[in-house]
């Protein structure tokens, strides 16, 4: 696995996202790291399960996400720190 950095997920994200974001009033290019996509009506679980797999196929990732807060899961970007974190391997 290889290295992917927390702005690539984020803008992956963001991007995958844009249409319901936008739907709701929201520019995803200002949006803040504690916006929450699950509270916000953005994203329900079933999407999040979606979303989750959308990235694992786009970056050939096999993330384990046992260890993340699942509070920060729909939340931008601790998500997308954890992600990027979880590529780097072990420190």
């Amino acid at each position: 696995m290889s290295k992917v950095s927390t702005e690539e997920i984020r803008s992956f994200v963001l991007q995958e996202l844009d249409e319901p974001l936008r739907a709701l009033g929201h520019e995803p290019g200002e949006l803040p790291d504690e916006f929450d996509l699950h509270e916000s009506g953005v994203i329900d679980s079933f999407g999040i399960l979606e979303l989750i797999t959308a990235l694992e196929d786009r970056f050939s990732l096999e993330i384990d996400y046992e260890n993340l807060d699942p509070e920060e899961l729909t939340k931008v970007g601790p998500f997308a720190r954890y992600v990027s974190q979880q590529t780097a391997g072990p420190a």
